[in-house]
């Protein structure tokens, strides 16, 4: 019997990197670690100054939403484990309504979002910024440039949380009651 020998061929040894690539990303999306930004070097200025399309097609320009406390989650139709936050981000919204605004930031074009948020409603804004998402997430320390990419703005415009993969309601409660306890001022 002749012995039959493997031909290596290159096209799969790519499309396996690619798997490889794909599942590593999707590893890191899947847990949630938080990441403390280094808050000299980053700045919330090219988000207030950017603009996203709304569920109803128009534009809306996020400086809107400045000196509010803020939960911005960058989020993509794609992505598992942003659809698997995503009931928690509500309850979170609906819980604190009037205290803070939770916004979600899709990665998708507008088309793709308003498709998604007829099948999916939420009761916070899901804006649209396609590929600038991206650039806005990594502005506001995203470097690893993974969703779903979650941070919390304070009233002042300062980064008080950033977190990369999936979030839960209780790790961001963690980071938001100090922000949303208002100490008396006594007057003497």
């Amino acid at each position: 019997m002749p012995l039959r020998r493997n031909k290596f061929k290159p096209g799969k040894g790519i499309c396996l990197l690619a798997i490889a690539a794909i599942a590593g990303v999707a590893l890191i999306a899947g847990q949630q670690f938080h990441e403390q930004p280094a808050e000299a070097s980053i700045s919330t200025s090219s988000f207030f100054a950017a603009h996203a399309i709304d569920t109803e097609g128009a534009e809306q320009a996020l400086a809107q939403w400045q000196g509010q406390i803020l939960v911005v989650n960058f989020w993509a139709t794609w992505c598992a484990p942003c659809r698997t936050e995503m009931p928690e981000l509500a309850a979170l919204s609906r819980q604190y309504a009037g205290r803070l605004t939770v916004l979600g930031i899709s990665l998708d074009d507008s088309d793709q979002m308003r498709a998604f948020s007829a099948e999916t409603p939420m009761p916070y804004p899901l804006l649209a910024a396609d590929v600038e998402g991206m650039s806005l997430s990594k502005s506001l320390g995203n470097s690893k440039s993974v969703v779903p990419h979650t941070v919390i703005i304070d009233s002042n415009g300062r980064i008080a949380g950033s977190f990369l993969g999936r979030i839960s309601k209780a790790s961001l409660e963690e980071s938001l009651l100090p922000l949303l306890t208002v100490s008396p001022i006594s007057h003497q």
